[in-house]
């Protein structure tokens, strides 16, 4: 049933769940509604986010693996074998990896309004809610999720212009957050500042590219870095090393203990 749910899911996306494309051909109230839909059109095509010949998004999961450092439970922690899998159809994104010099496997997952975390992929689950948030937060701040983000937001979406660059600001109700976003020349996402809960958090894009490998390539666009601080402390400073943006199989299984049986 898994299995069927997840394929079902991913033809969802395909063929109705967003088609930019007809947004951009629509009607729009006044100049802003006609910019908006231009920009978020942009955004989208820029990152190779539209495919077919309706240009509907296809990027349903992908894979990503890097080096660099990030703040583990309050501790700097330089990764190993950091490797992060997501999937917005299910609305969540595991993260898996060790800090050097300790044996220890972090394995740390938010599907929805769920966190948890696990000892191996899909294995011995502990809740943890405190990080539910948080967690979210990464996932629709990813380059693809924060353009899912905002053509979501609908009307409550806004574009405008700042120091010559364009952005796009706009509510995620679920997080309880707000987000405003700034493009480069390319309309590449070059920095994020989310707010959420009385913390403000400032990550920065840079270096788009297509990581598959060469035997791989795919046409979809991802910063080759990433950098996150909260005021003057860098949370994340990460450097990817390869992607698997084809829409690789990502499943999330909720463990009993945290959603009592959910599939």
């Amino acid at each position: 049933m898994r299995i069927a749910a997840v394929a079902f899911g991913i033809w969802v996306l395909g063929f109705g769940l967003w088609d930019l494309h007809a947004q951009r051909r629509g009607g729009a109230a006044g100049a802003e509604g006609n910019q908006l839909k231009q920009t978020l059109y942009d955004m989208a095509d820029a990152i190779g986010m539209l495919r077919n010949a309706n240009e509907v998004d296809r990027i349903g999961s992908m894979n990503y693996w890097a080096t660099g450092t990030i703040v583990s439970n309050g501790q700097p922690c330089k990764v190993v074998d950091y490797k992060a899998s997501v999937n917005w159809l299910l609305k969540g994104m595991r993260v898996d990896y060790k800090c050097e010099g300790a044996p220890q496997r972090h394995v740390e997952v938010v599907r929805d309004n769920l966190a948890w975390n696990e000892t191996e992929p899909g294995k011995g689950g502990t809740a943890a809610p405190a990080a539910a948030s948080e967690r979210a937060l990464v996932l629709w701040t990813l380059p693809a999720g924060a353009i899912k983000a905002a053509n979501d937001a609908g009307t409550a979406t806004k574009v405008a212009t700042e120091n010559g660059k364009t952005v796009v600001t706009y509510p995620i109700p679920s997080l309880k957050a707000d987000v405003k976003l700034t493009l480069n020349k390319d309309n590449h996402i070059e920095q994020i500042e989310s707010r959420m809960g009385g913390v403000t958090t400032v990550t920065t894009y840079a270096e788009y590219g297509d990581w598959n490998g060469a035997d791989y390539l795919s046409d979809v666009m991802f910063p080759k870095r990433i950098i996150q601080k909260r005021g003057n402390t860098t949370i994340a400073d990460l450097t990817i090393s390869k992607t698997n943006t084809y829409n690789p199989y990502v499943i999330l299984p909720v463990p009993e203990t945290v959603g009592r049986g959910r599939p």
